[in-house]
Order: C-alpha cells, then sequence, then structure tokens
C-alpha cells in the first residue's frame, strides 16, 4: 500500500510498497471473511423478505376462504340485461324475482330563459333562495351579477344544487342558466323563488321533472311497488343491487339468483397456488448439491423448517372433530406430490362444490354450531382451539337485558296539547289529539335515530296497559335509556306520561316520582368451563382452549344451554401459520430479519475496529520502513565520508613517498 512520505526502498533497494500492500492484503483477511458473512446475510434477509412477500400473499388468499361467508358467492343473472343488471352479495339467498321496470329515476333540472350574452346583461340585484327537498332554503345574494357571475355564486353556496350555462345555438339569446339538484328523485325536487330588481332577472320552468325510480315484484293483486329516488336500488332484494339502466313497464324482468360454484372454485384455485408457491420456496432454499457444495441461502435455517412444517400440517392433516362428508382436502381432490405441492382434480372439487358445499366449507373454514337454538356462533380468534367432537358446555348465569323506562302516569285520553319528547337527545313531535297509539307510531318513526323502541305496557313496563315504555334496540350495561318532556304530566292522562323531568332507566322515578325502569345487564356464563365476558348478548371466552370463541346468546333465562362444537378448517389452520410468521411484532421473519440486523451492525462495529487496527500496523511499519531507510542513509553517508577520507590519505601518502 503507497502513501504520502513513501521513499519505496530508494536506499535499500527493497520494494517497501509492495511488502506493506502484501502485509496490509494479509492482515484485512478476517475483515475479508466478515464481509463475506456481512454480504451470506443480506442474502438471507432477502430471502426472508421474499417469503414474507408470498406468505403475505397465501395468507390473503386463505382469509377468503376461513370463514363460511367466504363460500356464499352469488351469481346474479336478469333475463333483460338492457333494462337492468344486478349484483349479490353473501347475503343473498338463492331463488328467483320477477318484476318490471316502471320507471328510472330523474334528477330534476330546471332553465331559465335565454340571454344574449354571459358578461354583459345584468340580472339585477336581491336575493334568489333555492330549497331542495325539505331541506333548509339557501339564499343567495345578488348584487347586479351578470349570468356567469349568478352561476359561480350559486357553485359557490351549499344549496344543494349546481349551475351552469349552456349555449342552445339561437341566433339572439341562446345562453341559459341550467340548475340541477344534487339529489334524485322526489326528494331532489327544487323550488327557486327569484327576487330581483333592476336587471334582467331569471325566470326558470322544468327542464326535467324530478321523479323517482319504480319498479313492480311480482304480479296481480299481491304485486308490491318499490320506489327509489336512484337508479341503483340495493334495499329491495335481499343481497342484491339492481342497476337499473331503461323502463318497459310492459316486459317482465327475471332476476335468477344461484351460487356461483365458479368462483368458489377460483378462490380454491388461488388457495393452492399461493400456497405452492411458498413450498417452491422452501424447495429453493432446501436445495443441496453433494458434488458442488453448493445449497439454499436458508438451507440449514431452522425456523425455515419449522414454519414448513407448520404450514404443511395445517393445510394438509385431517381436521379435528368434522363428522361430514370429508374430513382433509385430499378428500376434495386436493393432494400432495412427492414434492410437497397441491394438486387439483377439477372434477372431484367441482362436484363437492355442487354437492356438498357445507361439508366443504368445514373443511376450509373455522366453524362453529351450537345444539341450542338460544345460541348462535358469531367468530373465533387466532387462539381459539379445535373443540373435538364432544364440544364445550355452554352455561349461562345471567341473561343480557335492555335498559328500559316506564312514564310515571298512564296516557288514557288523546293529547290535549301539542308535546315534544327528547329521546336519547332527538326531538320526537307530538301534536294534540293523538291517541297512544299514535304518539307509540309517531316515537318509533325515529327508531332508526334513537336506538329506542316504544309500547304500551303497565306500570312496572310489562304486558299490557297505557303506560308508555321506551326500550333500548340494544343490550347491555354500556346503553342506557333517557327521555324528557316539555310538558308536565301531572294535570291528568292527557300527556304522554313521561313529565318534563328527565328521566333514565337509573333514575325512572321522574316528575311524579311514579316512574319505573330497569338497567341494560350483558351476559354472563361460561363457555367450557373457562371464565367469559359478556358484553350485550355477546359472550367470549377468555382462556383455555375456547379462548376468543364468541357466542350470541338469545336466552331468557339462566341455565345450561348445549354445546359448542369448533373445528378449525385447512385454510384458517394455515393462514394462523401465515399471520404468526409474519407478525410484525415478534413473527418469524421479524425475528430472523432483527437477528440479521443486530448481527450485521456486529460486524460493521467489528469491521471498523479492524480497519482501525490494520490502518494502526501499516502505519507503524510505514515508519519502520522509513527509519530504515534514514539509517541506512547515514550509514551510507558515513561509508562514502569515511572512504572519501580513506581514499584522501592515500593519496596524501603517496604524495608523501
Amino acid at each position: 500500500m503507497t502513501g504520502i512520505g513513501s521513499i519505496g526502498g530508494l536506499v535499500s533497494g527493497i520494494d517497501t510498497n509492495t511488502i506493506l500492500d502484501q502485509l496490509y492484503q494479509v492482515a484485512r483477511a478476517p475483515i475479508r471473511r466478515l464481509e463475506a458473512t456481512k454480504e451470506a446475510l443480506n442474502q438471507s434477509s432477502a430471502a426472508w423478505a421474499q417469503l414474507e412477500v408470498r406468505l403475505i400473499n397465501f395468507r390473503t388468499n386463505a382469509a377468503l376462504l376461513n370463514t363460511s361467508l367466504g363460500f356464499r358467492l352469488y351469481r346474479a343473472a336478469t333475463s333483460h340485461p338492457d333494462l337492468v343488471t344486478a349484483a349479490a352479495t353473501s347475503s343473498a339467498v338463492a331463488g328467483t324475482y320477477a318484476f318490471t321496470v316502471d320507471a328510472l329515476a330523474q334528477t330534476h333540472q330546471l332553465r331559465s330563459q335565454g340571454y344574449a350574452d354571459t358578461d354583459q346583461i345584468e340580472v339585477g340585484s336581491g336575493t334568489i333562495t333555492i330549497t331542495v327537498g325539505d331541506g333548509d332554503p339557501t339564499v343567495i345574494d345578488v348584487d347586479n351579477f351578470t349570468l356567469a357571475e349568478l352561476r359561480d355564486a350559486i357553485n359557490s353556496g351549499e344549496s344543494g344544487v349546481s349551475a351552469a350555462i349552456i349555449n342552445d345555438g339561437s341566433d339572439t339569446s341562446p345562453y341559459r342558466l341550467i340548475i340541477t339538484s344534487q339529489t334524485s328523485g322526489l326528494d331532489g325536487d327544487v323550488d327557486i323563488q327569484v327576487s330581483l330588481t333592476g336587471g334582467t332577472a331569471p325566470t326558470f320552468s322544468d327542464l326535467q321533472a324530478a321523479q323517482d325510480a319504480q319498479i313492480t315484484l311480482g304480479s296481480g293483486g299481491g304485486a308490491i311497488a318499490i320506489t327509489s329516488g336512484s337508479n341503483t336500488i340495493t334495499d329491495a332484494i335481499q343481497g342484491v343491487t339492481l342497476n337499473l339502466l331503461d323502463a318497459d313497464p310492459a316486459t317482465t324482468v327475471s332476476l335468477t339468483l344461484s351460487r356461483d360454484t365458479t368462483a368458489i372454485q377460483s378462490r380454491i384455485t388461488d388457495f393452492v397456488a399461493t400456497y405452492n408457491a411458498i413450498i417452491d420456496f422452501f424447495a429453493e432454499q432446501f436445495y443441496y448439491d453433494p458434488d458442488t457444495g453448493q445449497s439454499g441461502t436458508l438451507f440449514s435455517d431452522f425456523r425455515l423448517q419449522t414454519l414448513q412444517q407448520y404450514l404443511s400440517a395445517a393445510a394438509t392433516n385431517p381436521i379435528i372433530g368434522l363428522s361430514g362428508e370429508f374430513a382433509a382436502l385430499a378428500e376434495l381432490g386436493i393432494r400432495t406430490d412427492s414434492t410437497g405441492r397441491l394438486t387439483i382434480d377439477s372434477t372431484t372439487l367441482a362436484a363437492a362444490i355442487t354437492d356438498h358445499l357445507a361439508d366443504l366449507t368445514a373443511v376450509f373454514a373455522a366453524i362453529g354450531q351450537t345444539t341450542n337454538s338460544a345460541v348462535t356462533y358469531l367468530t373465533a380468534s387466532t387462539d381459539t382451539q379445535p373443540s373435538g367432537a364432544a364440544g364445550w358446555e355452554v352455561d349461562i348465569t345471567q341473561v343480557a337485558a335492555q335498559a328500559r323506562l316506564t312514564a310515571g302516569v298512564a296516557q288514557t285520553v288523546v293529547l290535549a296539547a301539542d308535546e315534544t319528547l327528547t329521546i336519547q337527545g332527538v326531538s320526537v313531535y307530538l301534536t294534540a289529539g293523538m291517541t297512544q297509539t299514535e304518539v307509540i307510531d309517531e316515537i318509533n318513526s325515529y327508531e332508526s335515530q334513537t336506538g329506542v323502541t316504544a309500547a304500551a305496557t303497565d306500570a312496572n313496563g310489562e304486558g299490557a296497559g297505557n303506560y308508555l315504555t321506551l326500550t333500548r334496540l340494544a343490550y347491555g350495561s354500556t346503553y342506557h335509556a333517557e327521555a324528557v318532556s316539555t310538558l308536565s304530566n301531572q294535570g291528568g292522562s292527557d300527556t304522554s306520561g313521561i313529565g318534563n323531568v328527565t328521566v333514565t332507566d337509573e333514575t325512572p322515578g321522574g316528575e311524579s316520582g311514579a316512574g319505573t325502569g330497569a338497567v341494560g345487564l350483558d351476559v354472563e356464563g361460561t363457555i367450557g368451563d373457562e371464565s367469559a365476558t359478556g358484553v350485550g348478548r355477546r359472550l367470549t371466552a377468555d382462556s383455555g382452549d375456547p379462548q376468543g370463541l364468541a357466542l350470541l346468546i338469545n336466552a331468557t333465562t339462566p341455565g345450561s344451554y348445549g354445546q359448542v362444537t369448533f373445528t378449525l378448517g385447512a385454510a384458517e389452520a394455515a393462514f394462523r401459520v401465515a399471520v404468526s410468521a409474519t407478525d410484525t411484532i415478534d413473527g418469524t421473519i421479524i425475528t430472523a430479519q432483527d437477528y440479521i440486523t443486530d448481527t450485521i451492525t456486529d460486524i460493521d462495529e467489528e469491521i471498523a475496529r479492524f480497519e482501525t487496527v490494520v490502518q494502526q500496523q501499516q502505519e507503524r511499519l510505514r515508519a519502520a520502513f522509513i527509519r530504515m531507510e534514514v539509517a541506512l542513509a547515514e550509514f551510507q553517508t558515513q561509508s562514502e565520508f569515511l572512504t572519501s577520507q580513506f581514499a584522501q590519505m592515500q593519496a596524501n601518502a603517496a604524495a608523501t613517498q
């Protein structure tokens, strides 16, 4: 290694630079070994990253099959796709429906009279008031605006309409202001009040009337007319979205909903393909050539070997506790070949999907089944283990209850005056002359806003009677009922009976002191003798094999409610392995990557330390060589001096003879 101050053996004749370079390379041998180790670690890190991508891809596909919803795929087909198309969700039910498309929804549009220009003629000053449907009016202040300025003023507000100027091509007054409702159907009907003076005020007329879409489901006297403000109807048929394209009341459209077996088989095929991609990765890593000694990057990594074993077992082992037609993927035509990859017999699989879908679903998904109709399986967590055929006992010690409050005074005659009830913060307007039945109907029309249902009961909120009872729709201790009236209930039985003092399920007495109530309760019990936490009617196991298993309890009395069995299908079991491996906190991959990162950091520090030591050695050797050259130079100088002195002495001696 050459450098500043090197003298390169000019005196000694030794090639010091070459010697130093060779010594430097020898000294760096440990560094080169560390760098080789670091490169190998980087390759390992890249390999783990490749596996992570494949596992995440597999996890995504497994998640489409690890619950029964993944197999609820439906195909929606209409006999007249020129009139209507349809799409189905997992909540659809197979069947056939007949209907007619009587009318399409239309958005209300209005037009003004024509103007000669858009930026010269003024429309005047004053106000324009725009009201859409039952909404609040929007007032637009106008100050000698041109047509373009009026358009911009409307668009800059939040009136629920948009404004545009069109050119109808006429010779004298081609420019018209078009107002379009931003809400389709009758709910988007637009009313415009113009109060302008001093200019050419616009006068509006309908360009297109507001209109709801309408279909008629069925025929004859039992037919059902369905209206919608949109041409996309989502709530007419369960799980189906209808997209209306044209109206033809004379043509009957047939809608057929059927299981989409092709889509189900495609999901299973994707599951197998992404599983095989991981198996291929394992094969690449566990490759070894005894002749050359070459092997895969992660050939000897025990974590990868363990992951391979877990994933293979999860996907291919028989399912514990299944009693249906199938118990393993192999029985569906999905078998393991000599390389560990899965192969599909498409004919066998298709037949299983068509003839035994429920049993096939259990081979893939996490499935919970109960023996009592009051108990419904909801979901499980990745901690929940298979129950075995015997299942787990479900014991309920407290049933869930809804919060309830009952008015302290009965309503036995019609309301004597207008009254406003505030229920859960929502105002419900009652009018004089309403019977109690009408009061209850009006309160229940706000059910979606209040989360409360009303009924007429006795004073204790039970049975029949004339006391207004308000009950929360939701179950559990976190839900409370609250109400107050604008009227006193002390004047007789001609009010709702709530009174003008706020009442709640916890403090129901109210103005009369006679109101009653009950707080909401959470279900309590055990699953498989393990403790469980109740939230409303949902009961979730806290520990043991059932941990994370959640049940919906509709029981009305405490007691034993049969068993729940839980099986772990191949997709769910393999999904859990993939989730564990890719967990970002303590998963297999992040653990391996963290170890590699820490090791590389240590290697970098060791390399830096070695580099310092080598550099110091080089500097010491170079200094020693320099000192040697200097000493040799001094010796050479002295030698030359002595030689010259000796020669002079010889010359002097010769001269005296």
